[in-house]
């Protein structure tokens, strides 16, 4: 829970720093109210040493932002911020740099642990205008660069660990619609040219080894909507808090490359990981109706390598997907649920296959994998609350499923289908009751050639032809087979009609 109350801080704190909303026409110490307003409803504070008036407006010295919720406190400081009032009616915000962020964090009786990074900006343009109920504020700079200082664990350096991170021609604009904190809707857009970045961190107590993450992605463009209210909300959640009608906080972003390799090395091993995409976008929904990842990307490579295994491993696809929803709160009613797996063009490397099938008796043909699932579920317990590990049983009930869609291509072979099934409540292992339509494509022919290679001994594979004869009917066309898989009440399965339970 505390960690998305963070990074909900996160969020919150650079909207308020970076684009804080601001009337036209309006005073700069009106706006420094605002600002406190604001910070306190999502569940900060916003101090400074010294608040003057200048010619053209306010001078904010020794500005401090402090949160502390959940075991973790975070504090953001910056030197000054400078409020000018433009003769065009608008408002220029200019910050010192750099911007301070601590973090420390304690869960249970485990060790303080302590972040200090800091933040720092070329060439940065804040520029604020709109009326009251209608704020539009807009953002640029040449650069943002941000870097850890110092990690601590219960006061004692925890090691070398360097983190660098930057952003290159960010620009970006906010609209803040509604006439009070309660009431104001947030909607956003943002991009930038590129960012990139590494992770360097050495063994402990000098020993051998360490762990380096270099990354970098290409142009980026984002959009996101939500409300001061959803921001408060997650601030002051409970244990017993419950997900209030129309609740929303969404982000979309769109990305042209994207690229990142690992290294870990340990006393005699080592583990290297690459991956590298042409392009992808990312959608993040937290709403009352639960929470959803849609994820996706184009012309994708990884690749490992370790001296734990002969080979490097090399795979490929043309494009992949993955979208999950899931429910995070208990209702009256089940609430949907969806699972997608999108990955289509699949290739490994032909020194993987050669251990496996070096006279190439199985064909190389890209696969392809999807499974389309949606149905309803009974959720038990509140996921935004408490410790998921202390859960007791699983969180939620299936109640309904539905295979919209399967597809698995692969060595030649396939296997397509659908389905319903259904879940009676209290079942302490889930029976389903309902029928699943497969159909299967080349099997024959696969024996054939897992038998060629000599991965499948001849009398296994006439056991499994055997078995899909009981099981399965013909299909329209030469080495085909269909099957109905039936669920019945009380534990039964049928396939084709043949008892299997």
């Amino acid at each position: 829970m505390s960690k998305l109350k963070t990074f909900s801080l996160s969020l919150s704190t650079i909207a308020l720093l970076a684009a804080a909303p601001a009337l036209a026409d309006v005073d700069a110490r009106e706006i420094w109210d605002e600002w406190q307003a604001q910070g306190a409803a999502i569940g900060q504070t916003l101090s400074a040493t010294s608040v003057t008036d200048t010619d053209t407006g306010l001078r904010i010295s020794g500005m401090t932002v402090l949160a502390d919720q959940g075991g973790s406190t975070s504090t953001v400081e910056i030197d000054e911020i400078t409020l000018n009032e433009n003769a065009d009616g608008t408002l220029s915000v200019e910050m010192s740099d750099p911007v301070r962020i601590t973090t420390v964090s304690q869960i249970d009786d485990g060790p303080a642990v302590r972040i200090d990074m800091g933040v720092r900006h070329q060439g940065l343009n804040i520029t604020v205008s709109g009326d009251a109920g209608a704020r539009d504020y807009e953002y640029d700079a040449d650069s943002i660069t941000i870097s850890s200082e110092q990690m601590t664990v219960d006061g004692q350096s925890a090691g070398e660990m360097n983190i660098a991170a930057t952003i290159t021609d960010f620009a970006g604009q906010h609209m803040l619609t509604g006439d009070t904190v309660e009431t104001t809707e947030i909607t956003s857009s943002s991009s930038f040219s590129g960012m990139s970045g590494t992770i360097d961190a050495a063994a402990p107590n000098g020993q051998d080894g360490g762990f380096k993450l270099s990354f970098n992605m290409g142009p980026m463009t984002s959009t996101g909507s939500g409300s001061m209210f959803a921001l408060a909300f997650i601030s002051q959640m409970s244990d017993d808090t419950s997900v209030p009608e129309n609740f929303s906080l969404l982000s979309d972003l769109e990305y042209e490359r994207l690229s990142y390799e690992m290294t870990v090395d340990e006393a005699g091993s080592s583990f290297n990981m690459s991956f590298a995409n042409e392009g992808g976008e990312m959608g993040v929904a937290l709403t009352e109706g639960g929470l959803t990842y849609d994820l996706s990307a184009v012309n994708v490579d990884a690749a490992i390598l370790t001296n734990e295994f002969p080979a490097p491993i090399e795979i490929s696809a043309d494009s992949t997907g993955f979208l999950f929803t899931l429910p995070l709160m208990p209702e009256d009613e089940p609430s949907d649920m969806a699972l997608r797996l999108d990955y289509r063009g699949l290739e490994v490397n032909e020194a993987l296959w050669s251990m496996i099938d070096p006279g190439q008796a199985i064909p190389r043909d890209p696969a392809t994998l999807i499974v389309d699932i949606t149905g309803k579920v009974q959720m038990l317990v509140n996921l935004l609350a408490g410790d998921p590990t202390a859960f007791q049983g699983p969180p939620g009930e299936l109640r309904e499923v539905t295979l919209n869609d399967l597809q698995i291509n692969a060595a030649g072979a396939s296997l397509e289908g659908e389905g319903d099934l259904e879940f009676a409540p209290g079942q302490m292992v889930p029976m389903p009751v309902g029928t699943i339509d497969l159909r299967a494509a080349g099997l024959n022919a696969l024996l054939d050639r897992l038998t060629s290679a000599g991965l499948l001994p001849e009398p296994q594979a006439a056991m499994v032809r055997g078995m899909s004869g009981m099981f399965a009917r013909p299909g329209p066309t030469a080495d085909t087979l269909e099957t109905t898989i039936e669920f019945q009440p009380g534990g039964g399965i049928t396939a084709n009609g043949i008892p299997l339970q």
